[in-house]
C-alpha cells in the first residue's frame, strides 16, 4: 500500500508503561541521531504528580523539539533515561524552538521540508498517554521506518493515568476543533497534504473531526489527507458506520490496523459496555463495501503491552512493513482487502 511505512504508528496502550516520565534535555551526542518532532500541543504544561486530572487549556502552542535518537537504539523501543539523561544511551530532547501562531508554525514545518512529497506526517494519540511519551514515540517509529516527511504531533489533553478512560474520552470530543484548525493549517499552502494517523482512542478523534469538517464544508477531505490510517482504533463498530457515512469522499488510502487478542480493547469494552471495538474485529465484513483496508496483525503478537503496541516495537514487524513499503510503489495501493500481516521477515 502507499506510503505504508509512514501510515503505521501504534501509540501508547490502556496500561501504564514500565517507563514513564517527562521530556528531558540533555547535551548531543556526536554519534546520536537527530529528529525534529513538530508539536501543535493543546496541554496544561503541569507535571503528572496528582490524582487529579489536569485542566484543559483554552488554546494551542506551538514547537519543535530536536530529539536525540541513541546509536544504541533497538527498533521498537524507546530508550529512557534511568538516571541523568545522557544522549549517548536515552532518548532526550537536545533543542526547542516555539512559534507565536499556527500560521508560523507551518511556514518553519515548510522551510524545513526538504522531502520533495509536500506532505506532512500527523499523529493522533491515544488514551493514557503523556505528552513525552507520544514526543518520544513519533521520533522512534520516524527513524525506525525512515519517515523522510515533516512528523507532527497532535498531543491532545489525556491524564496519563490508567484511570483517566472517561475523561480523556471528553478530552477528544472537546479536541475536535483544535484538530480541524490543526489540519486546515497544515494543508493551507497550496498543494499540500496530510497523511493521517491515529492510534486507539486518537482514531476516534480524528473520525469525529472528519465528520465535523464533512459537515461544515470546512476543507475538501479527499484533496488534503493524502491517506488515513487507524491504528488498534477504540471505536464502537456502530458509530464508525455513522461516522464514515457521513464522509461523501474517504480518504484514498484508508487503513485499519486490527489484533483480535488485544488486551486494551478489550478493557475498553467493559468500559462500554462490553461493546465490540473496531481494532479488535479482524472480519472485514466489520467495514462492509467501503473502500477501506483492513490490516490483521494479529499473528505478530508477542503477549506484551497487551499486544496494543505490535507494529512498532516488533522487530519482525517493523522489518515486514519496511518491505512492504520498499515493494509498493506510489499509486498502487491495493483499498477494499484484507491482508494478514505474518512474521516472515527472518
Amino acid at each position: 500500500m502507499r506510503g505504508l511505512a509512514l501510515s503505521l504508528l501504534l501509540l501508547a496502550g490502556l496500561a501504564a508503561c514500565s517507563s514513564r516520565g517527562e521530556l528531558q534535555f540533555a547535551a548531543p551526542a556526536p554519534d546520536a541521531t537527530l529528529r525534529d518532532v513538530w508539536v501543535a500541543n493543546y496541554r496544561a504544561d503541569l507535571p503528572h504528580n496528582s490524582r487529579e486530572a489536569p485542566p484543559r487549556p483554552e488554546n494551542m502552542e506551538f514547537q519543535r523539539l530536536t530529539i536525540s535518537i541513541p546509536a544504541t537504539h533497538e527498533p521498537g523501543q524507546i530508550e529512557w533515561p534511568s538516571g541523568a539523561p545522557d544522549a549517548r544511551t536515552d532518548f532526550v530532547a537536545v533543542e526547542t524552538q516555539r512559534f507565536s501562531d499556527g500560521r508560523d508554525f507551518v511556514d518553519a514545518i515548510i522551510r524545513s521540508d526538504n522531502s520533495g512529497f509536500e506532505e506532512v506526517l500527523l499523529f493522533v494519540h491515544g488514551y493514557n498517554t503523556r505528552h513525552a511519551e507520544a514526543v518520544y514515540m513519533i521520533a522512534q517509529f520516524a527513524n525506525d521506518f525512515n519517515v523522510l516527511t515533516p512528523a507532527v504531533l497532535f498531543s491532545w489533553p489525556s491524564a496519563g493515568v490508567t484511570a483517566g478512560y472517561v475523561y480523556d474520552r471528553d478530552s477528544a470530543l472537546i479536541s475536535r476543533d483544535l484538530l480541524e484548525r490543526a489540519i486546515i493549517e497544515l494543508t493551507r499552502p497550496p498543494g499540500r497534504r496530510i497523511m493521517l494517523i491515529g492510534h486507539s482512542m486518537g482514531s476516534h478523534l480524528i473520525m469525529e473531526t472528519l465528520r465535523q469538517i464533512e459537515l461544515k464544508g470546512s476543507l475538501d477531505i479527499a484533496s488534503k489527507i493524502n491517506g488515513l490510517v487507524l491504528m488498534a482504533p477504540d471505536i464502537d463498530g456502530e458509530l464508525f458506520r455513522y461516522q464514515v457515512g457521513t464522509i461523501e469522499e474517504l480518504p484514498d488510502p484508508f487503513v485499519i490496523m486490527v489484533a483480535e487478542q488485544d488486551g486494551a480493547l478489550r478493557i475498553s469494552s467493559l468500559l462500554t459496555g462490553l461493546r465490540p471495538r473496531l481494532g479488535s474485529q479482524t472480519d472485514r465484513s466489520v467495514v462492509g463495501d467501503l473502500p477501506i483496508s483492513v490490516v490483521d496483525v494479529s499473528d505478530l503478537a508477542t503477549g506484551k503491552n497487551f499486544d496494543h503496541k505490535i507494529v512498532t516495537t516488533s522487530p519482525a514487524a517493523i522489518a515486514i512493513l519496511n518491505k512492504l513499503s520498499e515493494e509498493t510503489p506510489p499509486g498502487e495501493a491495493s483499498v477494499g482487502e484484507l491482508v494478514v500481516l505474518k512474521d516472515f521477515a527472518n
